[in-house]
């Protein structure tokens, strides 16, 4: 793929989303224009504004920021009203909130093949980014005594979803089961897009972040953020829902989503987007230190860090290095006004 030139129209699915709004402030910062789709022009507003609290001019976002309704995931139509003009596409726009539900995996291979077949009608179209998931690859508590690639793919999880198998036996699969709907759906997804790209004339990449956390940029806290946010409310139980994996900062995870669409090397790869270990007693001890005045819990007892090994090398390089589990709570609750 060549290098997108300045002021390319790069089309961002579910910007207003956590991560997704920050890989539009790297486009806008970088001299693109950003085309993006949103469920409804209800959240349009605030993040324009919000994109003003962090330096960009009004009569630049006037000039270099669109909004279109895709409020049907898997209507190829939307997606082709959204797509016309475009360079690049970055898809990071979810189809179910509920990460349990069944329905989230003929959904989101729906949503990807209805985008795909939409995007394959723009020879504009250089590249695609595709926002998978770690759990594409392993998922906690499960861990192999292997170091984990980005060669690797979670078929055990996609064999116990797909044949209904008893999981009540094995207490790290019952304690991941509640999020094998998600998994599965992301390894679906992704697969049926690595497919799907064998016959276009644009390339594929694909992101597989792990834990995001960081600073709001506007709207309301999602699952993760959520969950790190909740530990300065004396509060417990949405960390509990969640197992302890490997962490990345919202802003390392959108960089890095921009740079794979920008840089012609990183074409036809996978990328895992994780910096370092965590278990939430370690963000409960970094709230303590920096938010005297928070109501910060307890200890989980019995809370350990997931002991899954992986091998991210290239991501790193690229980057240049990660922003640390401890500044990115910090930073997450400054946003909050802590």
């Amino acid at each position: 793929m060549p290098a997108l030139l300045p002021n390319s129209l790069i089309a961002i699915t579910g910007v207003s989303g956590y991560i997704a709004s920050y890989t539009g402030l790297w486009a806008l910062r970088a001299g693109h224009r950003v085309c993006g789709t949103v469920r409804s022009m209800a959240r349009a507003a605030s993040l324009k504004a919000a994109y003003e609290k962090q330096g960009i001019p009004a009569d630049e976002l006037n000039k270099n920021l669109e909004f279109v309704v895709v409020d049907d995931l898997s209507s190829e139509e939307q997606w082709t009203n959204a797509f016309e003009h475009v360079d690049g596409v970055i898809h990071a726009a979810l189809s179910l909130a509920d990460l349990s539900d069944p329905q989230l995996v003929p959904d989101a291979v729906s949503a990807t093949r209805a985008l795909l077949q939409a995007a394959k009608k723009f020879l504009s179209i250089k590249r695609v980014i595709f926002v998978s998931t770690i759990w594409t690859v392993g998922m906690p508590p499960m861990h192999s005594s292997r170091v984990l690639t980005v060669r690797d793919w979670n078929d055990a999880v996609l064999n116990i979803f797909e044949h209904n198998l008893p999981v009540a036996h094995d207490p790290m699969l019952k304690s991941a089961a509640p999020f094998f709907p998600y998994a599965v759906a992301k390894i679906k997804a992704e697969r049926a897009a690595w497919e799907f790209v064998k016959k276009t004339s644009f390339d594929l990449v694909t992101t597989l972040p792990g834990t995001t956390m960081g600073p709001m940029l506007h709207g309301a806290l999602s699952l993760t953020p959520g969950a790190a946010a909740s530990g300065l409310k004396n509060d417990t139980a949405r960390a509990k829902s969640l197992p302890n994996q490997w962490f990345v900062d919202v802003r390392d995870c959108s960089r890095l989503l921009f740079l794979a669409l920008t840089t012609p090397s990183m074409g036809g790869k996978r990328y895992l987007v994780v910096a370092e270990q965590f278990d939430w007693n370690q963000v409960y001890g970094i709230y303590r230190k920096h938010f005297p005045n928070a109501q910060v819990p307890e200890d989980i007892e019995g809370c350990e860090p997931w002991a899954q090994r992986l091998e991210f090398t290239e991501s790193s390089e690229i980057l240049g290095g990660w922003i640390s589990l401890e500044q990115s709570l910090v930073d997450l609750g400054k946003s909050l006004g802590y």
